[in-house]
């Protein structure tokens, strides 16, 4: 009996985990993107970049915001867990950097 009840809550964590390994991944590049962004590169040219990063999540949609004095990077994808096709969760991550020569 209370076996399902231990599958249930290791499966749980490990969803968990990979939720966090994702966001994680999607920090990493929207940080990119955003210093990329506020050193004047082309947002296409951008855009390739964060195709093209390892670790980048396929199929995340890239906004690019101007702020001011800041760059701007919204990163978001939708994240389905292991084993379930519905994509439960949308992971989105903002990005800021202060644009060059000002």
């Amino acid at each position: 009996m209370a076996l399902p009840a231990v599958v249930l809550v290791i499966s749980i964590t490990l969803g968990a985990f990979a939720l966090q390994i994702e966001r994680m991944k999607i920090v990493g590049v929207a940080a990119t993107a955003a210093r990329a962004i506020a050193r004047g590169e082309n947002p296409d040219l951008v855009s390739g970049l964060v195709a093209e990063m390892q670790g980048a999540p396929l199929g995340a949609e890239l906004e690019i915001v101007f702020r001011e004095e800041l760059a701007c990077v919204i990163l978001s994808q939708a994240f389905e867990l292991p084993g379930l096709e519905a994509k439960l969760f949308d992971l989105t991550e903002t990005h800021c950097a202060r644009k060059l020569g000002l």
